[in-house]
């Protein structure tokens, strides 16, 4: 009897112990940031070594791209996350397929300058270019914007383009180092 009472009390604890551990996983970011630096970098450094694989670069991106809509739900998500920030991202999220079949000129004007939440009713110049929502909202448009860097490169094969793409992942980089 002694030995089946330990037993109840350990296996309560024990179970306990997940049950708490399930619920304070639920707080934390899943949104992994050193894994979206990591494969930004990888990328730079293809372009810097002149490794360019156009294709596997591009399924880089788009995981990058995953990943940060990824980071971005959680930030809509978060209670403190105000309901014009997370409409702005809603709308970045929404629009990422898109994103990729425009040309150059258009993701600068609609996406980069903001043209396309404008015409939503929300203007980004009033957000601080390093703030949480904006660095959310740049791991999506960046990496959209090497997409058509890459594809503009397969059928040119001007390095210009390449360039691009390193800055376009190089002002990423810097933006994750803003996020907590």
């Amino acid at each position: 009897m002694k030995r089946t009472k330990w037993f109840v009390i350990i296996l309560t604890l024990v179970v306990a112990g997940m049950i708490s551990n399930v619920a304070l996983a639920g707080t934390e970011h899943q949104f992994d940031k050193e894994a979206y630096v990591t494969l930004a970098k990888k990328n730079i450094g293809r372009i810097i070594s002149g490794s360019i694989d156009p294709e596997a670069m591009i399924s880089d991106m788009e995981t990058l791209m995953d990943l940060g809509i990824q980071g971005s739900k959680e930030h809509m998500n978060e209670k403190e996350t105000p309901q014009t920030e997370a409409k702005l991202l809603s709308i970045a999220i929404d629009s990422a397929g898109r994103m990729k079949s425009l040309t150059l000129e258009e993701l600068e004007s609609q996406w980069h300058d903001g043209g396309f939440l404008k015409s939503k009713g929300i203007d980004i110049s009033g957000y601080d270019h390093f703030s949480e929502v904006m660095c959310h909202y740049d791991a999506i448009i960046h990496p959209a914007t090497a997409i058509v860097c890459l594809r503009k490169y397969k059928e040119t094969k001007s390095e210009d383009y390449l360039e691009q793409m390193k800055d376009e992942l190089s002002e990423v980089v810097e933006h994750m180092k803003h996020l907590d």
